[in-house]
């Protein structure tokens, strides 16, 4: 499943990016942390659901809903 579809509260594993995600935007999103066995969760949603800022790491990062969706997770 995308990033994009985790809920507040659920708590996800990244396995991969999808092959959309490509270039310079792959780069910034592994060199964030966002890379394979990493565990991920929502930490703050703004009013409109867009942007979100994901725990990642011990810090918070936040993505467009976009650039999430590009993110492949499993559900922990």
């Amino acid at each position: 499943m995308r990033l994009s579809t985790l809920e507040e509260g659920e708590v996800g594993k990244i396995v991969g990016m999808s092959k959309e995600c490509r270039g310079e935007n792959r780069r910034r999103l592994l060199d964030l942390g966002f890379v394979k066995g990493t565990e991920i969760k929502i930490d703050l949603n703004s009013p409109m659901k867009n942007p979100v800022a994901y725990a990642v790491k011990g810090t918070s990062i936040a993505l467009r809903n976009d650039q999430a969706s590009k993110i492949l997770i499993n559900k922990v």
